[in-house]
């Protein structure tokens, strides 16, 4: 059982419940407020008030007449016996008779306190004047009855009955509201269920559980630096590795991922890696971004290239503002010559930008032609990598065209974005389509729960620590980087 128990709790995303209950929050307050808007409909087209009057008696033996808990034992017993009188058929057409009605039109219980002689009578009706007058009544005919049978018991009314003024059935403001929390409760409790049950790649063991793919690393989440007012817009931001605001273990996921490429390259001749994923969102232009920068950073002459050209990204990744004098979309599509293309090289480094801004709605009919492919073959004989940002795969079709002209294919799964069935969809389609497949790399990974802080390390060995704020690093930028080297300024020219 402790086995069992740990798998579940390693199986729980404990970040994905909290998005989703703070995502659908609207949902527990909206089910809320239709349980007490429900509750007050009913009341006023459903509910049948009613009204109660009671009355309390003690049955004593004649003999112990002077004192009434006397032979308490018989009492007790002849009470008992007197609650079926009190309800027979016999009795309510009496009571109702002398009431002056046509018949008893409500309900009569009678019930003995636990171990005493004490009776309780209650007559129940939609109308308050007429509980009222059925009871006295009651309490006026029951000696026809119950003389003729028990001539040895005597009953007394100790406390005499009132007209009811509310409702007995009447739900109050407190119950409408512990009704109203109770379904809002039950809500916040289905969207955990729902979280939980949910098909996508939550963490490194769901992956391991279902997705019938190899794994070449984990990059983890990382904070962007947003402003109060671009989060509430829930505007996105590319976080480069090179930046002052990427913590240590973001740097070194990325230059884990590179040392992988680097294998692949000196055992396979892998140089050209195409990066894609199912859906938009999942982060594949960062990565390529980055897993670029980290090549870079290891010594190597990189080529970047930009071929979502559906929806180009990486102009905005690297902030590259001035207008480019040539599209790569335009060497592409044959538009212009491959010799009037100039690389943007980034910050005087080794790594190489082949940028696009312009959306290419007819991108599907040449992007697979010869030219593209002699284009990437042309790049591959001069730098060590070419990494490619591809469209997402369930946008385009472009992305295995694309996947067919390189060495390796990188599929890129965002956590608790794309089910699982989706991800092995994709990795068997690129094996169909003739592609080689390196992996999948999961992005985004949120660091275990714990409740004694953030203290640990990872499956590396690197220490997980609480970061600073964000006011840190904006000190740090300003005191320790004088150099520009937060400009991401590409002018500079081969």
């Amino acid at each position: 059982m402790k086995e069992s128990k740990t798998e579940i709790l390693e199986i729980i995303e404990w970040h994905s419940l909290a998005r989703d209950v703070i995502r659908n929050f609207w949902a527990v307050i909206l089910a809320g407020i239709i349980a007490f808007l429900g509750i007050y409909i009913a009341e006023r087209s459903i509910y049948t008030p009613e009204y109660k009057s009671e009355a309390t008696l003690v049955v004593r033996a004649k003999a112990a007449s002077s004192l009434a808990y006397n032979n308490l034992s018989a009492s007790s017993e002849m009470a008992s016996i007197y609650t079926k009188v009190f309800t027979q058929s016999s009795m309510k057409k009496l009571a109702a008779e002398n009431a002056g009605y046509e018949g008893f039109d409500g309900e009569i219980s009678a019930s003995v306190y636990n171990s005493t002689n004490l009776l309780n009578i209650k007559v129940v009706s939609s109308d308050p004047e007429r509980s009222y007058k059925l009871l006295k009544s009651v309490l006026e005919v029951y000696p026809q009855v119950s003389d003729a049978v028990f001539s040895n018991s005597v009953i007394d009314i100790i406390v005499q009955p009132e007209m009811a003024t509310n409702p007995s059935n009447s739900i109050s403001s407190i119950k409408r509201i512990e009704i109203s929390l109770l379904v809002a409760g039950a809500m916040f409790v289905l969207i955990l269920v729902l979280s939980f049950l949910r098909g996508t790649v939550k963490n490194v063991r769901l992956f391991e559980k279902k997705v019938d793919s190899n794994l070449l690393g984990t990059i983890s989440h990382e904070r962007r630096p947003l402003t109060l007012w671009q989060k509430l817009r829930g505007k996105k931001k590319g976080l480069l590795i090179d930046t002052a605001f990427a913590s240590l273990k973001f740097n070194e996921d990325y230059n884990h991922l590179a040392t992988k490429l680097e294998y692949m390259r000196r055992n396979t001749d892998s140089k050209v890696f195409a990066v894609t994923s199912v859906a938009e969102n999942e982060g594949k232009s960062t990565v390529s971004a980055n897993v670029a920068l980290s090549l870079m950073n290891h010594g190597y002459k990189v080529a970047l290239l930009d071929l979502d050209l559906h929806k180009p990204a990486l102009y905005k990744i690297f902030k590259y503002r001035k207008p480019l004098k040539v599209d790569f979309s335009q060497i592409l599509k044959g538009e212009v010559s491959p010799k009037e293309y100039e690389f943007l090289r980034y910050k005087k480094t080794q790594l190489y930008l082949a940028l696009s801004k312009r959306a290419c709605s007819d991108a599907s009919e040449w992007i697979g032609s010869k030219t593209v492919n002699e284009c990437i073959k042309s790049i591959r004989e001069k730098v060590d990598f070419v990494i490619i940002d591809t469209p997402p795969t369930s946008v385009s079709a472009d992305a295995m065209s694309l996947i067919k002209m390189v060495d390796k294919a990188i599929l890129v799964v965002r956590t608790d974005v794309v089910d699982a069935a989706d991800v092995n969809d994709t990795v068997l389609t690129i094996k169909n389509v003739g592609g080689s497949f390196a992996g999948c790399l999961l992005n985004d990974v949120y660091k275990p729960f714990t409740f004694f802080g953030n203290m640990g390390s990872d499956d590396r060995g690197y220490s997980i620590y609480k970061r600073s704020s964000y006011k840190l690093y904006k000190t740090y930028s300003k005191e320790n980087v004088s150099n520009k080297i937060l400009d991401s300024d590409l002018s500079e020219r081969n």
